[in-house]
Order: structure tokens, then C-alpha cells, then sequence
């Protein structure tokens, strides 16, 4: 049994679900029956990832997945949705959709989960706190979202080289869909805002026409 502590949002007798056996067999397992009582345990035992199993409480889920980002936005989610894969209201980390099994809940949690607060990644001025998901800047600190510190990661831990769009999509949000990249282009504003004193003339984050982008780090750290 592992030491990792998973919320699980639910109705734990639900007919033909084996989720919650199946994880309470892996992890230090609580269960509550709705975000209020999730917001409140969750701020005094910090779960390593909470499990939104919305399918057992028959709602879609997305506004309770945003309160809880909101409040606990250092807290990995994992959001179980009754609806398709066109679904695109959910904040959270992780977003299935049924049918699945439990060993593929299994292996996002798995994902999701950083039993260590000390892994740490500097690049030339940018300090990346990956389990906390904070970035340290000489001028600021600010705390990330798990997608944005997802794909800052990504660029500082290949300075200098310029990543394609597509790889970045294929990476970040689990897709080789071009036809809308709009959400890369959100990401990448925010992360320049985050890193760049002078966000509409980023220094470090450079856009390289028609490819991608790449975080320019010189040797001296500087510019």
C-alpha cells in the first residue's frame, strides 16, 4: 500500500464501480459526498490528488471541479465525467470519460502524484518548483497551474531548442489536434507573464514563425 493520499468525491457503493476498492487497496483512501466536505478535509489532511468521480453523483461535475481548483489549486485533480470527449468546461488535471478501467485511473493518479516537495529545476533566472508548482523569478514568485508549470517544464528542460506546436499539444494536452491551438497560444501569454518583464517583448520565450517556440537561455543566464 502506498504512503499517497487520495481524496476520492463519490458515492462509495455505486453498482458495478470497482474504483474505489481498487484504490483503497493502493492508497490511504478517504471518501466524502461532495465538494463542501472535500474543500474542508482536504485543507487540513492535503491529499497528494483528489478523484471527482462525478458519474457516481450524477451531475456533470465542472462547477464543483472549479471551486475546488479555486481553493486547492496546489491539489492535483482527477475529474471522472459523465459526459464526451468534447468536454471542455473542467479545470481539472486529468479528464476521463467512461468506459475505462481501473488500472487506467490508476495510472493517472500514478502520474499525478510527487511524494517529494525537493524536486526543483533551474534554468539560467527560472527556478521551477515541480511538485508545488511555483516559479521563482528574480523578480517574482508566482504559483503555476498544472498545465502551465506542465509545459514551462517542458521548455526549461530543453533550453535553447526550439519544440513544435504539435509536440507541445501531443505532450501537455494528450492530443495531435491543429485545428485549434488557441489554448497553447493562452498558455504560452501566461507563462511570458510569469517570466518576462516585458511580456509583449519576451526575451526568454520566443516564438519561432511557423515551428514553435523556444526558451532562449544564454549562457550567462542574462540577456
Amino acid at each position: 500500500m502506498s504512503n499517497a493520499r487520495v481524496l476520492l468525491i463519490g458515492r462509495s457503493q455505486v453498482k458495478g464501480s470497482a474504483f474505489p476498492a481498487s484504490l483503497k487497496k493502493r492508497y490511504q483512501l478517504t471518501i466524502v459526498p461532495n465538494g463542501k466536505q472535500a474543500e474542508l478535509l482536504a485543507a487540513r489532511q492535503k491529499p497528494h490528488v483528489i478523484v471527482l468521480d462525478a458519474v457516481s453523483l450524477r451531475t456533470p461535475g465542472d462547477r464543483m471541479c472549479q471551486s475546488l481548483r479555486q481553493k486547492l489549486p496546489d491539489i492535483p485533480i482527477v475529474h471522472i465525467h459523465p459526459g464526451s470527449a468534447q468536454n471542455k468546461g473542467s479545470p481539472a488535471d486529468t479528464i476521463l470519460f467512461q468506459p475505462f478501467s481501473s488500472r487506467k485511473l490508476i495510472n493517472c493518479i500514478e502520474r499525478l502524484i510527487t511524494l517529494s516537495d525537493d524536486e526543483v529545476l533551474i534554468c539560467g533566472p527560472l527556478t521551477l518548483n515541480i511538485p508545488r508548482r511555483t516559479l521563482a523569478t528574480p523578480q517574482q514568485e508566482t504559483q503555476l497551474t498544472p498545465k502551465v508549470a506542465l509545459l514551462l517544464e517542458l521548455f526549461m528542460r530543453q533550453p535553447n531548442q526550439t519544440l513544435d506546436r504539435k509536440a507541445l499539444m501531443e505532450k501537455v494536452w494528450h492530443t495531435d489536434y491543429m485545428g485549434d491551438t488557441r489554448t497553447l497560444d493562452v498558455h504560452i501569454r501566461w507563462i511570458r507573464q510569469a517570466i518576462e518583464t516585458n511580456p509583449g517583448k519576451p526575451q526568454y520565450l520566443k516564438t519561432v514563425r511557423g515551428v514553435g517556440y523556444c526558451l532562449d537561455i544564454p549562457a550567462n543566464g542574462k540577456h
